[in-house]
This record gives C-alpha cells, sequence and structure tokens, in this order.
C-alpha cells in the first residue's frame, strides 16, 4: 500500500480511525478522496492522524462519500 496510512484500524475508537477505515475499505487514496471532497490531502491526514475533525459541510459530504452504506 503506498499511501499514507499508518495502520488499518480494526476496531476503530476515535472518528479519524474510522474515517481511515471506511476510506481504505472503499479503496480510496488520501488523494483522491481529498479531490472528490474538495479539501487538500493534508485535510484527510489531519482527520485520520491528528484528530482534527472536519468542518460540518465538509462532514456531510465525507459521510455521503464515506459512510452512505452504513446503518
Amino acid at each position: 500500500m503506498n499511501d499514507f496510512s499508518p495502520k488499518y484500524p480494526k476496531n476503530p475508537k476515535t472518528l479519524g480511525e474510522r474515517i481511515r477505515k471506511a476510506r481504505i475499505d472503499k479503496g480510496f487514496k488520501i488523494k483522491a478522496l481529498a479531490k472528490i471532497i474538495g479539501v487538500t490531502p493534508d485535510s484527510v491526514i489531519n482527520w485520520e492522524i491528528r484528530g482534527i475533525k472536519p468542518r460540518n459541510k465538509v462532514y456531510k459530504r465525507l459521510k455521503e462519500i464515506l459512510f452512505s452504506s452504513e446503518s
């Protein structure tokens, strides 16, 4: 895997881990997800690794893309 993702979170506990797991499960690289959502790759890294929460508008889009099939 040529992506900046530390470890695959099998049992995600934080929002960042949930985002990382969903992104990997859906087959998105950080750059591809960032482009689709309209943010920089650094933003995705901030959410996944640094514990920074996405803004509301961005989070809605993120949920549509990554979590739409979850109940």
